[in-house]
């Protein structure tokens, strides 16, 4: 992920010392590069080529965020488990494909959950039994932002400008929140020993999911300003417009600008709810990102993404994030 540097503090205009000589003016700052994705050493797109090319990622399990399931199966976690996804693309075709290849692939399972983690904007299924498959494609790695709006007296959280239809509510405050796009295939499973096999087409110009619809913003933002460092998952609903569909050139520009981008897969009510349309469940399988992929055998924290030694293998439920460490509203 990107980090932006702060900017360089201005040098005493009495001069500097650099390399034994007094200089009378500090040297120009410098401008850090804007990213392109392009290999000045190699003459080349290294990580995705523009308009046509094809790239594989690795999956692994272990890469729920916070509050999500972490599916690891006793069939997810023999050492010759694997599953591996490849991205082919054509503009000139309008065509991007996604195929994947499953060794460990857990068939029509069930989980229940111990508690209901529903939030006052999304709805979540507590219960899967006898559960499908289904990808998500995540292009756009919190390289935009979606404004979402407060209620100025209360300061909790009202929505997102895309869950409402009549604009920005009187009386609230608007504030941006880096967001991330998906994108969603049609359900999945493999067979019952563990196999699975899936290849699913989007248009390259506009990336549909599997209701014809423009797929879903998703962003950790807290639920009231009262609390601004605790967070909590949103959801757009039901599905964005087709004209906010992503292309794959928004794609290629996340890789390039050093974001990423990742697949990831759900465990589904086979048939989804119409709440859970065009989103999907938190209960995560198999993943991968792309360029930055994990290695196997390790897991990363979902709470300050470093890397550590997997030392158990076993399907878990994420923390929640942290409670705010700040309360603006409390009374003194």
């Amino acid at each position: 992920m990107s980090v932006r540097r702060p900017p360089l503090r201005s040098l005493s205009a009495l001069g500097v010392l650099w390399g034994g000589m007094a200089l009378a003016s500090p040297p120009a700052p410098l401008t850090p590069r804007t990213p392109t994705g392009f290999s000045t050493v190699e003459q080349r797109h290294v990580y995705a080529p523009p308009d046509e090319g094809s790239f594989e990622i690795p999956m692994v399990t272990g890469g729920a965020a916070a509050t999500e399931v972490l599916l690891e199966e006793p069939e997810m976690c023999r050492p010759d488990a694997k599953a591996t996804a490849r991205i082919t693309y054509s503009k000139s075709r309008n065509e991007v494909v996604l195929e994947a290849d499953f060794d460990g692939l857990p068939y029509r399972m069930s989980f229940t959950r111990p508690v209901d983690v529903s939030t006052p904007y999304n709805q979540f299924p507590v219960s899967i039994q006898h559960g499908k498959w289904q990808f998500w494609f995540v292009g756009r790695m919190l390289n935009f932002d979606t404004t979402f709006y407060y209620d100025a007296t209360t300061l909790r959280l009202l929505g997102s400008e895309h869950d409402l239809p009549g604009g920005p509510p009187p009386n609230s405050i608007p504030v941006a929140i880096a967001t991330m796009h998906m994108t969603s295939t049609p359900l999945f499973e493999g067979t019952p020993e563990g196999k699975g096999r899936a290849r699913f087409v989007f248009r390259y110009d506009q990336m549909l999911d599997e209701q014809g619809k423009g797929g879903v913003y998703f962003s950790y933002t807290p639920y009231s300003l009262c609390k601004p460092d605790e967070y909590g998952p949103y959801y757009t609903d039901g599905g964005l417009p087709v004209s906010l569909a992503m292309n794959f050139d928004q794609v290629l520009q996340s890789i390039w600008d050093g974001f990423g981008m990742v697949v990831a897969t759900s465990l589904e009510p086979d048939p989804k709810p119409s709440y859970l349309l065009s989103r999907d469940n938190p209960m995560i399988g198999w993943s991968g990102a792309y360029p930055n992929s994990r290695p196997k055998g390790y897991e990363s924290n979902p709470f300050n993404g470093t890397l550590s030694r997997k030392t158990t293998c076993a399907t878990r439920i994420h923390p929640a994030y942290t409670a705010a460490y700040y309360n603006r509203c409390a009374t003194p």
